[in-house]
């Protein structure tokens, strides 16, 4: 996934933050534009909105991000790129715990 893509879904999952939510237009303005750095302390992000955020990025898009990640890239913009430059290795696709159940094979 390039930078850009992970903007949008980093955006996405602030917008699911049940930590934090954007107050003004102004601010969902700023999520939508893909220029804009969005830093994390300028959005009001405080820990544990950013604690919600590693969790969104653990269950939702089944990468494991520290606060000490998010601490050494401060924004949407930043982050994204971070994410985008990872080894395809480092960032699945989901957790194996969301797969469905195989069904049993039958002897037949």
């Amino acid at each position: 996934m390039d930078a850009r893509a992970w903007r949008e879904r980093l955006a996405e999952a602030l917008l699911a933050n049940p930590a934090w939510h954007a107050e003004d237009a102004e601010t969902l303005a700023r999520l939508r534009d893909p220029a804009d750095p969005c830093g994390f302390d300028d959005l009001g992000l405080e820990s544990v909105a950013r604690l919600e955020l590693c969790i969104w990025l653990e269950t939702e898009a089944g990468v494991e991000v520290t606060e000490a990640t998010l601490a050494a890239h401060p924004g949407l913009a930043a982050l994204a790129a971070h994410l985008a430059a990872r080894p395809a290795a480092d960032l699945p696709a989901r957790p194996a715990t969301d797969l469905p159940a195989r069904p049993a094979a039958t002897d037949q």
